[in-house]
């Protein structure tokens, strides 16, 4: 896979966070400006949560890194740690095609991406290596994809990894009736694992009324991998299941990914599933988001079966920028 990287400074916003994929120019109105979309959709946020205190840093004026890592494909965005303190990339799978590009888009400081083997996922691999180097918030790093093969990333910061920051492009998939899938061994984990059950009751609770989302990445096939994994294989699943039924505009019908979809709607930054164990079972799915915008058509392969696939559209410059807004009581309440 090849790669090339570009950074622009932002302002660094903390608290709860929510997340946005804009399309826009220079000058645009969407971003600030009395009677904005932007400031509608800040103020349908506000009645519906109660009194907010935020702010918002503009986007950078580009993020994508063009060049020799274009193969002409879609290109699939996952973000690094979608604010501080979560340690996830989102989506945590990517199906993609030889000729697209994965690119990488950091949502909080001091996070790497950097190629690992499917058997020491916390340990970067000589087998044609990847690494961005750790980075911050707005920092962009892009792969094209030259093969179908199951490929593992993971964050190289002291401790982050071994917490469950680690991702797959193309993932292996569990052949129909397996018993070593995520939704045939969750249940089981559950079973093992008061904590793993908290987090799997939650992510139910929250995708209870979007089948698409609460099935994706069921056929994950997690034989070949090191059983330490499992359980963080299975959060990592259950956090993008929580963050697609929190942004269904970013789930399309067929189960595939593009959080381009968003266009200017912000995006829910639910908190970290780890939550749900730490804090017992909400007895309601939280708050919604505002409308989305409609989603773009979507061609893909994907392993994961009706209902459970992940992919992209094919994104344009500016459609990866990315914007906070400061919502300290915006965030999904456990």
């Amino acid at each position: 896979m090849t790669d090339s990287t570009s950074s622009t400074p932002c302002t660094t916003s903390t608290s709860q966070n929510v997340y946005s994929t804009p399309s826009y120019g220079s000058g645009s109105s969407s971003w600030g400006g009395s009677g904005s979309p932007y400031d509608s959709c800040v103020q349908k946020c506000a009645a519906s949560y109660g009194g907010l205190s935020m702010t918002y840093s503009a986007p950078p004026s580009t993020t994508t890194a063009a060049g020799s890592n274009s193969g002409g494909g879609m290109t699939h965005t996952v973000i690094v740690a979608p604010t501080q303190g979560i340690l996830r990339y989102v989506p945590f799978v990517v199906n993609a095609s030889v000729g697209d590009t994965v690119e990488f888009v950091w949502g909080a400081n001091n996070h790497t991406v950097t190629k690992s083997s499917q058997l020491a996922v916390c340990n970067k691999t000589s087998a044609a290596p990847f690494a961005s180097g750790e980075q911050n918030k707005t920092f962009t790093f892009s792969q094209m994809v030259n093969d179908t093969n199951a490929t593992f990333f993971y964050c190289g910061t002291p401790g982050h990894c071994e917490k469950g920051m680690f991702g797959i492009i193309n993932p292996p998939n569990a052949v129909p009736g397996s018993n070593t899938s995520v939704a045939s061994m969750m249940s089981g984990m559950a079973s093992n694992s008061s904590n793993v059950s908290s987090m799997n009751s939650y992510t139910n609770n929250m995708t209870s009324n979007n089948t698409v989302a609460s099935n994706w990445g069921g056929n994950i096939d997690m034989s070949g991998m090191p059983e330490w994994s499992y359980q963080y294989i299975a959060e990592n699943v259950m956090y993008t299941r929580t963050f697609l039924a929190a942004n269904p505009q970013t789930l399309n019908a067929d189960g595939t990914v593009s959080l381009g979809n968003a266009g200017n709607t912000p995006m829910v930054i639910p908190n970290d599933i780890t939550s749900a164990a730490n804090s017992g079972t909400p007895s309601s799915p939280g708050s919604s988001v505002p409308s989305a915008a409609p989603a773009a058509s979507v061609s893909g392969n994907s392993p994961y079966g009706a209902g459970s696939t992940n992919g992209a559209r094919r994104l344009g410059s500016s459609d990866v920028a990315i914007g906070f807004v400061v919502a300290a009581s915006l965030a999904l309440v456990f």
